[in-house]
């Protein structure tokens, strides 16, 4: 088996705030292979962003802090090595971020900063003259070149007049366009590791439908590999290969995506699936309480608070390790130990796990995700109902 393309181990980040120090991601480990695309979710302020933002350097520190892990591309630490890892994302990362308006210069056209794209492309530093260079038109590249580039990423990704947007500025143009040209600017670089950071988020379901469509085509056409963050289990469900459940800074479950969404084990994994309002079952309670205070984590698994099926003296004492009861499918609870099979820990997730809302012993709870047509989607949210597929959560 190859090495993976990129690899986190034993990834650990504080924070220094008012408050004290926020142990925010506490021994990550993830991975990407080659060609693949790997998902995390998990609710609002879980760590999927920051997580992000390491991967890419763009952490900002303080007061972030990197205290401990690795950060391995194509078998290159980068963590240890700043100059390499900037190196890196300038020549093989790309990202796609979660709100355009922010990400957008309100004071440069798309043309404007398309072009600044493909003209710095590569580079880690970039001088004064060059920027004057840049500023008075002489940036000594071909203009029409890059312009044609420009409008040929446009095209492709089903913007209509696509030489008339390179014209307009941002706010000119709808959220959908916005993230469709979010997209491209992350492609023009031609990335062969893309991470999409809650792309459709603040996008009506019939538009996001299509933006995860055309990314997926992207994605297959260049042979790309992502990490896409989510809270929404359905994008998951049809975007993903793989699926890591993220939980407080911790990775709670990972393994395929029929794996997590349709046997998950993990009662963090279930809970946020018996989640899912459905148009069946109005009487869902979900996980109660909130999320941990990072300044002062709960000792053990950080999710035993919140756990119906925590064990005193057990799941309060030491952070549980990664089970295995099936090839690549590992889950960090105390409910599984090594000698377990598939078949073995699923029984144990039916009968233990409860969730006051109930258990997940439906078939039909799971292959619901990601099945619900755009247009079911459009008409529910038009009666301000919930979406399918849709739970709680935000950016990070």
């Amino acid at each position: 088996m190859s090495d993976p393309l990129l690899e986190i181990s034993d990834l650990h980040v504080d924070f220094n705030t008012y408050d004290g120090r926020s142990k925010v991601i506490n021994g990550v480990d993830l991975h990407v292979d080659e060609g693949e695309t790997v998902a995390i979710v998990g609710e609002s302020g879980c760590g999927k962003s920051v997580t992000a933002e390491t991967i890419m350097s763009m952490l900002p520190q303080p007061p972030g802090e990197i205290t401990g892990g690795e950060l391995r591309y194509r078998g290159e630490e980068l963590l240890g090595d700043p100059p390499a890892h900037k190196r890196v994302k300038a020549e093989s990362m790309g990202m796609i971020f979660q709100d355009p308006m922010t990400s957008l210069s309100p004071v440069f056209t798309v043309g404007e900063m398309m072009r600044d794209v493909l003209t710095y492309n590569g580079k880690t530093e970039v001088g004064w003259l060059e920027l004057g260079k840049s500023v008075l038109g002489r940036r000594g590249a071909d203009e029409k070149a890059m312009r044609e580039r420009s409008i040929e990423l446009l095209d492709r990704l089903q913007i209509p007049d696509p030489e008339g947007v390179l014209d307009r500025y941002p706010v000119e143009l709808s959220g959908g366009m916005r993230q469709r040209v979010l997209i491209a600017m992350a492609l023009l670089g031609e990335p062969e590791f893309l991470i999409a950071d809650e792309p459709t988020t603040a996008l009506d379901v019939t538009v996001q439908d299509q933006l995860i469509e055309l990314l997926r085509e992207q994605i297959d056409r260049e042979g790309l590999s992502m990490l896409y963050i989510t809270h929404n289990l359905g994008v998951a469900r049809r975007i993903a290969d793989r699926i890591y459940v993220m939980y407080a800074g911790e990775i709670a479950e990972v393994g395929t995506r029929d794996e997590i969404l349709d046997e998950p084990l993990h009662p963090y994994s279930r809970g946020l699936i018996d989640s899912i309002p459905k148009l069946t079952a109005f009487q869902r309670e979900g996980i109660d309480g909130l999320l941990p205070d990072y300044t002062e984590p709960p000792q053990g698994c950080r999710f035993h608070p919140r756990c119906p099926a925590a064990m005193d003296g057990v799941c309060d004492g030491e952070k549980p390790p990664l089970y295995e009861p099936a090839d690549g499918h590992q889950v960090a609870c105390y409910l599984y130990d090594d000698q377990m099979n598939a078949q073995d820990a699923l029984e144990v997730a039916q009968t233990e796990i409860e969730f006051e809302g109930g258990s997940l012993d439906h078939p039909e709870v799971s292959s619901s995700l990601g099945d619900e047509t755009a247009a079911e989607s459009a008409d529910r949210t038009e009666m301000n109902e919930p979406t399918s597929g849709q739970t709680d959560g935000g950016n990070r």
